[in-house]
């Protein structure tokens, strides 16, 4: 008969080795520096060095993709006053959407900004420059808000967000929102749809969505008073909070009306709240020049006539004692100026727009004037918006393709198959807006669950 085996070795034997749990690995174990300075170092250098560094080590990969990385860096970038940058939205003389990067620290006379390859369609002949924030910039296709896109201009990733399933009925006007919840590190695009009025004038209401880029989904929010946004996309972005200017009713029952307020949403608490314009100097119809004055509420106003600028006064709203206090004054320029429509985030530059449509760059500690040449824009068709590179990213984004003027067949194919923009998604957007939605390759009308 056999020895018998042992059962216990037998069993340890057959038993497979368990993989053990490995440590996080810290990106700065290894580093001759300590890790204070390695990190100062770091979030100093420019994205473009940062993308080549992720393939150094995986725990430097996984550093550079933590949304508190990103926002040292974007943090150090957008307050060094070597980096103030603005992008410029314009159109061409062939109405082809231009995005144009601009350092307004160049030392030219003459400031030529940089083409960028951006991955709006081709196919939308309109386009809404809704706005920039922490390195992202939104766009999307007026005036029903659809076609939305979020563009890493640094990056050169992109990506294209499909509209919900909600109806809010017949829009009679619809305007995008950007901004940037800094707690929850989320982008978010708020769409706000106006519908039309009644017979006897007055408004049907207003229904608010939002999409947060953390769940890849929309949102309807509760609005607690009834306001009409005057423009398809927001004034201006401060703090990752978007600012319009609207109309709102003092009492939906009443024919009193408040005029012309700035409406603007907290991302963080999913609300809106109401600034008052009615201590701010203003035309009637004019469009309010609203900036971001150093991380506050501004706006820019000018007293001038048709030779020169007399001066400039920067007013900023105080949020603690809810009132407009004048804070600085520049002036005078002797130049024929019919705006001043953006800043720098320190204050130091202010882009304005010649009364021909062109623009230029002021500096109002030395009085200097610096003309913007962008090829073949038309006039008065800019929009400008401070900038700052960041390594923003937002799931789902691929990589834009880049344009060229000249292309054989056999190009055509392959840029068509890499390009960026969901036109798939687009199409939906539009056959949604119907109230219709594709189901295998057919439209189909009603509700899907």
């Amino acid at each position: 008969m056999p020895p018998k085996r042992n059962q216990n070795r037998s069993k340890t034997k057959n038993k497979r080795p368990q993989a053990s749990k490995e440590p996080a690995v810290d990106a700065m174990g290894n580093c001759v520096f300590p890790r204070d300075i390695m990190l100062c170092i770091l979030t100093r250098l420019p994205v473009k060095s940062l993308l080549r560094f992720k393939s150094v080590c995986k725990p430097w990969c996984k550093l550079f993709a933590t949304p508190k990385f990103m926002k040292m860096h974007h943090d150090q970038f957008s307050d060094d006053p070597r980096n103030q940058t603005f992008i410029i939205y314009s159109l061409s003389a062939y109405h082809d959407h231009t995005m144009s990067l601009l350092n307004v620290e160049c030392n030219k006379m003459k400031l030529k900004p940089r083409n960028l390859d951006h991955p709006y369609p081709e196919v939308l002949f309109r386009m809404d420059f809704v706005g920039c924030c922490n390195g992202l910039v939104c766009m999307g296709c007026p005036p029903l808000g659809q076609g939305i896109v979020l563009w890493n201009p640094t990056t050169k990733l992109s990506k294209f967000i499909r509209l919900s399933r909600v109806d809010f009925g017949s829009p009679d006007k619809v305007s995008l929102g950007f901004g940037y919840d800094s707690e929850r590190s989320d982008f978010k695009v708020v769409r706000v749809v106006c519908l039309g009025k009644t017979k006897k004038g007055k408004n049907m209401g207003v229904g608010v969505e939002v999409y947060s880029a953390n769940s890849d989904s929309w949102k309807t929010i509760k609005v607690d008073f009834q306001f009409r946004v005057l423009w398809t996309n927001s004034d201006v972005i401060v703090n990752g909070n978007p600012y319009w200017v609207a109309k709102v009713d003092e009492n939906e029952s009443s024919k009193n009306q408040l005029g012309e307020v700035l409406v603007w949403f907290d991302v963080t608490k999913l609300v809106f709240k109401i600034v008052p314009l009615s201590s701010l100097d203003l035309k009637e119809g004019a469009q309010v020049p609203l900036v971001d004055w150093k991380g506050s509420l501004g706006a820019i106003l000018s007293n001038k006539n048709m030779e020169r600028v007399e001066s400039i006064d920067v007013w900023v709203f105080d949020d603690g004692q809810k009132i407009w206090t004048k804070n600085h004054t520049f002036g005078p320029i002797e130049m024929n100026v019919d705006r001043f429509v953006q800043c720098s985030k320190n204050g130091k530059k202010i882009v304005g727009q010649f009364r021909d449509g062109k623009l230029f760059v002021f500096d109002p500690e030395t009085g200097l004037v610096k003309k913007i040449v962008i090829d073949e824009a038309q006039s008065y068709s800019f929009w400008v918006c401070g900038y700052s590179e960041s390594l923003a990213y937002v799931k789902g984004m691929q990589q834009v393709v880049v344009k060229k003027e000249e292309k054989d067949e056999d190009e055509e194919e392959d840029d068509m198959e890499g390009a960026l923009v969901d036109v798939d998604g687009f199409v939906n957007s539009c056959m949604q807006l119907r109230g219709y939605y594709i189901v295998n390759n057919y439209p189909f009308r009603g509700i899907i669950d």
